[in-house]
């Protein structure tokens, strides 16, 4: 019975934040009541129009899906409030996450758009000083740092990407591989990891790390990367997914 209890709060938590029929009508503020707000990282996004801007968006997803993905949908929520939680007031966390969470609700047939600005804000949240950076891969949550792209290639290395693709068939997939000993690869040609360039400086960060995993299993972290010269911003899971662009990324599980 404390589990079936445990669940209907979740569930209810679910519909209050993602759910409630009037969010959508909102201009100003996230999709849940601010008063009611309980989390640190909810005050953050109720002080804050930008990340209240990407609750919303989410917000509208989730009411997009309907039927057998209104499950699947909840599983992404539930894995992206744990993540979310974790940031506390980390707004360039938040926002990571919240960017994770629009690119899930669209693998299960919702239809929404990142803002343009998300690379330049995340950007400017790094500029102000805020945002811990450490040298080599992150290995905690809301944690960054500055890297290189050292190649850039299909998935099986035998040649370099190129825009447009040349003799491109689709299972070539994509790889990015950083200075900091990051290593990206999708199963699918990704244009504007393609038209980035060996040496864009880019800023790297962990976004999420997956629960009740074996030891020593890193698969399905996620990280979001920004390039310093075009602001083309993304986040991607390690080692399966698809990975970057200018509106995020898509994941394959």
């Amino acid at each position: 019975m404390i589990q079936i209890a445990l669940w209907m709060n979740v569930l209810l938590s679910l519909f209050e934040l993602f759910g409630a029929p009037e969010a959508s009508a909102k201009s100003f503020g996230p999709s849940f009541d601010c008063n009611r707000a309980r989390y640190q990282d909810e005050f953050t996004i109720c002080n804050d129009q930008k990340l209240s801007e990407l609750d919303q968006i989410a917000s509208r997803g989730y009411s997009q899906v309907k039927g057998e993905s209104r499950s699947i949908a909840q599983d992404f929520l539930l894995s992206s409030l744990h993540a979310r939680h974790a940031c506390w007031s980390n707004k360039l966390c938040i926002l990571d996450t919240q960017a994770q969470i629009i690119d899930d609700l669209n693998e299960v047939a919702a239809s929404i758009f990142k803002p343009s600005w998300i690379g330049a804000y995340r950007l400017s949240l790094i500029e102000n000083g805020k945002t811990p950076m450490v040298s080599g891969v992150p290995e905690r949550v809301g944690t960054c740092s500055q890297t290189k792209i050292k190649d850039i290639g299909t998935r099986f290395h035998d040649r370099q990407m190129v825009v447009p693709p040349k003799s491109y068939t689709e299972n070539e997939g994509t790889t990015v591989q950083y200075d900091n000993g990051g290593f990206q690869v999708s199963y699918e040609f990704n244009a504007d990891v393609a038209a980035s360039r060996i040496g864009d400086q880019v800023i790297f960060c962990l976004v999420s790390i997956p629960q009740n995993c074996p030891p020593g299993d890193d698969r399905g972290k996620i990280y979001s990367a920004t390039n310093l010269r075009n602001q083309n911003y993304g986040s991607c899971q390690q080692p399966s997914i698809r990975v970057w662009g200018p509106n995020g990324r898509n994941r394959v599980s």
